[in-house]
């Protein structure tokens, strides 16, 4: 019989298998508030794992202690390792807590720095219940992207509240057609209503900060792409003109041939991939459009 310390040690584990498979599951049948909640679960329970085995390598000797780990994994879950455990725990929580604040630091400044104005809502879409902001900002990219924000404060609303952001470039405002630019904000409005702004651009923050670890690479670019083909079929159910959408997706891939490193956006995680993806999202949209559910050809 294993110590009832053991047992609890394995905890963790046990949790993390089976938050995968209910992921894995999930991905494709479920929908995205769902499937980012148990992405952000998983990846917090993956925290755990590698700050805790972190932690009992340098503690056992750096190097050599990986060899001895690799040898024998389940010495971490040795009861007097226990109190490394607790350690893990904390680096865990002090990494997903300083992705968190970078997260909604850097949403701030874009706030400020971009010199952002307000606009008008189309008149077409419907309006989010949460509080919501359209604004523009100065840049020579052909972008848009939304992400959410915690605010303190405000008459009514309690001492905190979700602020909800949709920005688009002066750009990308002037190079699209007035059905394109109500295509664009219902893909971000897609977003929204998903909650990718709460978890996917966490997660991307993450990511970033922890460059070394392909399983969140891999995890957050899989997520990515899936919202962004999601977001799209959104688009297309409130607005009705999936062709415009698609209209909207080419003439960025257009202009962003010429940036060799798009940012994440409105063509998903950006760079060549994101142009490519932009390809078959185009496709996706054209097929939309001449299916039964939007009438056929013309949509």
């Amino acid at each position: 019989m294993f110590p009832p310390v053991v047992l609890l040690l394995y905890a963790p584990v046990v949790v993390w298998v089976a938050t995968g498979l209910g992921l894995l599951l999930a991905f494709r049948r479920s929908a995205p508030p769902v499937v980012l909640r148990l992405a952000a679960a998983f990846m917090a329970l993956w925290a755990l794992l590698a700050t805790t085995t972190l932690v009992w390598v340098l503690a056992n000797g750096g190097g050599s202690a990986i060899v001895t780990l690799a040898r024998s994994p389940f010495l971490l879950f040795s009861d007097r390792y226990a109190a490394l455990w607790l350690y893990g725990g904390i680096g865990a929580v002090l990494v997903f807590s300083t992705a968190f604040v970078v997260n909604q630091l850097v949403g701030r400044g874009f706030l400020r720095l971009l010199g952002t104005t307000v606009v008008a809502w189309p008149a077409g879409l419907p309006r989010p219940a949460e509080r919501t902001s359209l604004l523009a900002f100065r840049s020579e990219r052909a972008e848009a992207f939304s992400f959410t924000l915690l605010e303190f404060g405000g008459a009514g609303r309690g001492w905190w509240h979700r602020h909800e952001v949709v920005l688009l470039s002066r750009a990308l405002w002037a190079r699209l057609e007035p059905d394109e630019r109500e295509a664009v904000v219902a893909h971000e409005l897609g977003h929204v209503r998903g909650l990718d702004g709460r978890y996917l651009t966490f997660l991307r923050t993450l990511s970033r900060m922890m460059r070394w670890d392909p399983l969140l690479a891999y995890l957050t670019a899989r997520l990515t792409s899936r919202e962004e083909y999601r977001a799209d079929y959104e688009a297309a159910k409130m607005t009705r003109r999936p062709l415009a959408l698609a209209r909207a997706l080419y003439k960025v891939s257009l202009v962003t041939d010429r940036d060799p490193s798009p940012a994440p956006g409105f063509l998903g995680g950006g760079g060549s991939r994101g142009r490519r993806e932009a390809l078959d999202r185009i496709r996706r949209l054209v097929a939309l459009a001449e299916s039964a559910e939007f009438g056929g050809p013309g949509g």
